[in-house]
């Protein structure tokens, strides 16, 4: 999937993901004459979810967020996957701030994550700046479809789907690599996210070795 293909689906999902906040302060605005308390509050709820997810689209998306510790990344995160039924656990993370394309990499992950949780849960998200591993926990979480297929390079195009090719962009600017791990009995595998080359060194070491 080439680049202008991934803008074009992230600019859909991204209008997608902010029409149903602005929706909601549309409607709001439109009985403020008839329930102005209930409507104020309506206003309010869909203006802050429109921000929270503005914020965290620009630095996943846009030029990112410069490097990130463990706080800001939460406070990029909080409240803003699948309108608040998906939270990220980060107690995994060291409190030295990742990289900035690292951080952005991650920021992709969890989000990619929260799609594999379709009636919520947590994305548990743990590693530092030289290799990162993920893993949704909840009710029916399963991978998206997408992501197997990207990993197999094929092609994965629209913007329901495309936080797998965006993710394997990012990855491949921040020089890392992106595999599912082994699963476990009844939980989606952990996604890890190594530098170029270290996947090969683990596959020919000792199997005793972490």
């Amino acid at each position: 999937m080439n680049v202008l293909s991934i803008a074009q689906d992230l600019c859909a999902r991204i209008c997608h993901d902010v029409g149903g906040p602005l929706g909601a302060l549309s409607g709001a605005l439109d009985l403020a004459e008839v329930e102005p308390v209930e409507a104020l509050s309506v206003a309010r709820d869909g203006a802050a979810a429109m921000r929270l997810r503005l914020r965290l689209w620009r630095a996943v998306a846009g030029a990112g967020a410069g490097p990130l510790g463990r706080s800001g990344l939460a406070e990029l995160l909080d409240g803003s996957l699948s309108s608040g039924r998906v939270s990220a656990d980060l107690s995994g993370l060291p409190e030295e701030p990742l990289p900035a394309p690292v951080a952005q990499l991650a920021l992709a992950a969890v989000m990619l994550g929260s799609e594999a949780l379709p009636r919520g849960g947590a994305v548990h998200l743990a590693g530092d700046g030289s290799g990162l591993a993920l893993w949704p926990e909840g009710r029916n979480a399963a991978w998206p479809v997408a992501l197997t297929a990207a990993l197999a390079g094929q092609a994965v195009s629209g913007p329901r789907d495309v936080m797998a090719p965006f993710l394997m962009h990012l990855a491949e600017t921040a020089g890392m690599e992106v595999a599912l791990a082994m699963g476990r009995d009844g939980a989606a595998a952990p996604l890890t996210l190594t530098p170029h080359g270290s996947m090969s060194r683990r596959a020919g070491a000792s199997p005793h070795q972490p």
